[in-house]
């Protein structure tokens, strides 16, 4: 039986409130969350318990598509795949793809926007790729 996958409609910024990130000061992983009230950004590293935060602001947000949008640190959960940028926000954003990537089935629900499924690179969508992406998964999933 195939596995199936049914999209949340889920928008491209639901698992960015919370992003692992390569730590500035050490190299390790930190973990940048966002909040709305009061509107600020921490930055905060396991590994050296490095801790810093920045009030948000829209204008000074990073759009860069290798790093996080508030302190501009590479993203913790990235590999390369053919030429091709792959990264995940955490360990959920990272699960909710695999199981795309996984399913042989792949439905759509009604939605009024753009989904996070929709917005996905085609490499990621191609079931050629299946097999190592799974991998390269794999592999983030241990890190």
């Amino acid at each position: 039986m195939k596995t199936r996958f049914i999209d949340q409609n889920l928008r491209p910024n639901e698992f960015s409130d919370e992003t692992l990130v390569v730590c500035p000061k050490c190299g390790g992983k930190a973990m940048v969350k966002s909040t709305q009230v009061p509107q600020f950004a921490e930055l905060r590293c396991y590994s050296c318990h490095y801790v810093t935060d920045k009030p948000l602001d829209l204008n000074k947000k990073s759009y860069s598509a290798t790093t996080d949008y508030w302190f501009d640190c590479e993203f913790w959960l990235q590999d390369s795949f053919k030429n091709e940028f792959f990264f995940a926000h955490n360990y959920k954003h990272l699960e909710y793809i695999k199981q795309y990537i996984q399913a042989g089935l792949r439905e759509r629900n009604d939605r009024a926007f753009f989904t996070l499924v929709e917005k996905l690179p085609q490499f990621i969508k191609s079931a050629k790729n299946r097999d190592r992406l799974l991998k390269m998964i794999e592999k983030l999933e241990k890190k």
